[in-house]
């Protein structure tokens, strides 16, 4: 995809080549530079330090093998040390370049768009979804690339998440260690939802999550029975109010909703809370990332797919229709 082609995504999108010319274009060529040098410098010291490291330990090993000595294994353990340091720090250094890229292109294609980039978004934000676990219980968590802005008169907040769940276990010795396996990786997004409603209606997956989680609807929290089976093959719906459940979820939402999904490309759930409608899809493709440490900085493709992911904020409020308040 061109910037021609982004241009034609969303009237937002209009002018981004020229953007991309006057106001990335002159900076993303200085950070090139820096990442090739630094780039061609880890690939010479491959090169050099890997066969190098190989020679030692093979001929430590031909010497004398299991034989060697503590002091022939000490070479070879340094060796390995030195190396893998040496070329650890030198990835570093291409990396942080990339890092550094990276958040400047979102920062400035977001005021391009008028949206406020955070590259660290407050924690608080995971309130929303763990207070309506659309999300798993987590004991770790960390949030990037936030975008806040308003499209169409929709107010929003969206973010990539990261969380995890501590776990134990007991070696051979029966001490006990503390590990984290990730439950959710993906993105979390919050809306303005252009119909009213009072109570807090949930879309989950699985119901058998959520356990006696209802109970924090009061007494009248309770499953919602609708007419669709393909969505309720997909979807569990609970709600503190049946009627306003179905008030928000038309038989059109319902498709909507699994239209979103596809485009998403990720395990989706929702909740309407407090006037806003929450989003979690855990899973589906890295965004907002570069193309790894040899991909050109200043390839216009790379910012056409930059744009293409902040885009997502207006596939998803085109596809659930959320700046239209009608029952549709």
């Amino acid at each position: 995809m061109t910037l021609e082609d982004v241009e034609r995504l969303h009237p937002r999108f209009v002018g981004a080549a020229a953007f991309y010319h006057k106001e990335l274009e002159p900076f993303l060529v200085e950070q090139e530079a820096l990442r090739s040098a630094a780039y061609k410098q880890l690939v010479r010291y491959s090169l050099i330090l890997l066969p190098l490291a190989a020679a030692t330990i093979a001929a430590i090993w031909f010497a004398g093998g299991f034989d060697a000595g503590w002091v022939g294994w000490v070479m070879a353990g340094l060796t390995v040390v030195a190396t893998l340091g040496t070329l650890g720090w030198l990835t570093s250094k291409v990396t942080a370049v990339t890092s550094r890229v990276k958040q400047e292109m979102l920062a400035r294609i977001s005021s391009f768009l008028d949206f406020t980039y955070n590259a660290e978004p407050t924690q608080a934000r995971l309130d929303w979804f763990r207070d309506t676990r659309i999300v798993p219980s987590y004991d770790r968590s960390s949030l990037e690339d936030e975008l806040l802005g308003e499209c169409d008169g929709i107010s929003f907040a969206l973010s990539e998440a990261h969380l995890e769940d501590r776990r134990t276990r007991r070696d051979s010795n029966g001490r006990t260690e503390t590990y984290y396996v990730t439950v959710f990786r993906g993105l979390l997004a919050r809306f303005t939802f252009a119909k009213p409603f009072a109570g807090r209606t949930i879309l989950v997956r699985d119901g058998g999550m959520l356990g006696n989680l209802f109970s924090r609807f009061g007494k009248s929290g309770e499953r919602v029975r609708l007419e669709d089976p393909r969505f309720e093959k997909s979807f569990e719906v609970f709600s503190s109010d049946q009627v306003e459940a179905r008030y928000l979820l038309t038989p059109r939402f319902m498709e909507r909703v699994m239209e979103l999904e596809a485009l998403l490309d990720g395990k989706l759930q929702l909740a309407f809370d407090a006037d806003h409608l929450l989003l979690s899809v855990n899973g589906g493709k890295d965004r907002f990332e570069g193309g790894g440490l040899s991909a050109r900085l200043d390839d216009p493709a790379a910012i056409a797919r930059l744009f293409e992911e902040i885009g997502i904020v207006f596939g998803i409020i085109t596809a659930l229709n959320l700046a239209t308040a009608t029952r549709a």
